[in-house]
């Protein structure tokens, strides 16, 4: 039967290819934009993976815009259950464009370096000691965007308000350190002390947010609402509170995406369904043939399945292998700029099989089930 299945599409090459190659951009697709939702996954479970063991502690205003005294982080550490507390500031190394991606400013106390970035090592140079002032430990991706090795130097702004106008102030910051790539926002990073950030953008004495490390046995989600109930004005989340949230946000963006990639593949299943119903019609004294020789109903069904079936196999190979391609070098020529934005892992690739199998396979479901219902003697009457 498989070579049946074989002749028939090898018979109309053209049209066979042009709706093999309309499933495979509907399988590209599916990997391009499948590729970015692994990538915001992954990115979103590995920076979480990092942050398990911290509750985080932001101002009452929420995430963007707030910031926090740093009489906050001793407050928190009079709280029972805490072991320890400190505080990040973090602040856009690009002023004038704030986006949703970019490499960002982190102050922190050299001494908490250890314990905010747990195992992640450097390819290069060392961590920050006391006593640093203009020195810098840069993410991976920071040091592939701006082509940094240990001992360069990098320049970073801040913008001041004097009285109605705006001075820009610049630093140059050597770079003693580049960390591995993680996967995580600390790839983004450019890591200074946290008294120097401070300086440089002149705030004061406040932090973005405070990492807030739990006495062992201590439950997160009571401790964040102690802290919650002895600390004003403050806003703490557990890790579960903080990644559910998170995640909800992911939702909507994965709709997006998947969406956009779906509807470009059942375009490419509509295409199989036309080619199938125009080969029954071509073929409809063949089916007679076949029926009047003693072709059982499951036989013509399999026959004109499997070949929709097997183009969506083709479709899909194809697909794959031009999205994998693709977005091999999309992230090359992006990691070049300090973004990473693409992920394939086994699970897409799986599901963009199945997907393209499945598709040919149901799109089959209406030819087959015409070219199963023929009448013998009709159809081999038929012109």
């Amino acid at each position: 039967m498989f070579d049946i299945i074989a002749r028939n599409l090898t018979q109309r090459k053209l049209r066979t290819g042009l709706t093999v190659f309309g499933i495979a951009l509907g399988i590209f697709a599916v990997m391009v934009m499948g590729g970015m939702s692994e990538y915001f996954r992954l990115h979103v479970d590995r920076t979480f993976d990092m942050m398990t063991d911290k509750i985080q502690v932001w101002p009452e205003s929420g995430f963007v815009g707030g910031s926090l005294d740093e009489s906050k982080v001793r407050d928190i550490r009079r709280v029972p259950g805490v072991s320890d507390s400190y505080g990040l500031l973090w602040m856009p190394l690009d002023m004038e464009s704030i986006g949703l991606f970019g490499s960002f400013v982190m102050g922190i106390e050299p001494e908490k370096q250890a314990l905010t970035l747990k195992d992640t090592k450097l390819i290069g140079g060392r961590y920050l000691v006391p006593g640093d002032r203009l020195r810098a430990v840069v993410g991976n991706n920071v040091a592939r965007e701006f082509k940094l090795k240990v001992g360069d130097e990098l320049e970073v702004k801040s913008k001041k308000l004097r009285r109605t106008s705006s001075i820009t102030y610049i630093r140059n910051f050597t770079v003693v350190g580049i960390m591995e790539f993680t996967g995580t926002d600390f790839d983004y990073v450019i890591a200074v002390p946290l008294d120097t950030a401070q300086d440089f953008y002149d705030v004061g004495k406040t932090v973005s947010y405070i990492l807030v490390v739990p006495e062992t046995g201590a439950d997160p989600e009571n401790l964040a609402k102690r802290i919650e109930l002895g600390v004003s004005n403050v806003k703490a989340f557990s890790p579960q509170e903080l990644r559910k949230q998170v995640e909800q946000s992911l939702v909507v963006i994965n709709l997006i995406t998947l969406s956009a990639a779906l509807l470009a593949a059942l375009i490419g299943g509509l295409s199989v369904m036309n080619t199938m119903l125009m080969s029954v019609s071509e073929r409809t004294k063949d089916f007679g043939l076949f029926k009047a020789m003693g072709a059982s109903l499951k036989d013509i069904l399999f026959m004109t399945m499997g070949e929709a079936a097997l183009m969506g196999v083709l479709g899909g190979i194809l697909g794959v292998a031009g999205g994998s391609l693709f977005i091999h070098y999309m992230n090359e020529f992006l990691i070049a700029n300090g973004v990473v934005l693409f992920a394939i892992t086994p699970q897409l690739v799986v599901v963009a099989m199945l997907f393209a199998t499945l598709l040919g396979t149901f799109s089959g479901i209406i030819p087959a089930y015409r070219a199963a219902k023929l009448s013998p003697m009709e159809a081999l009457r038929y012109e």
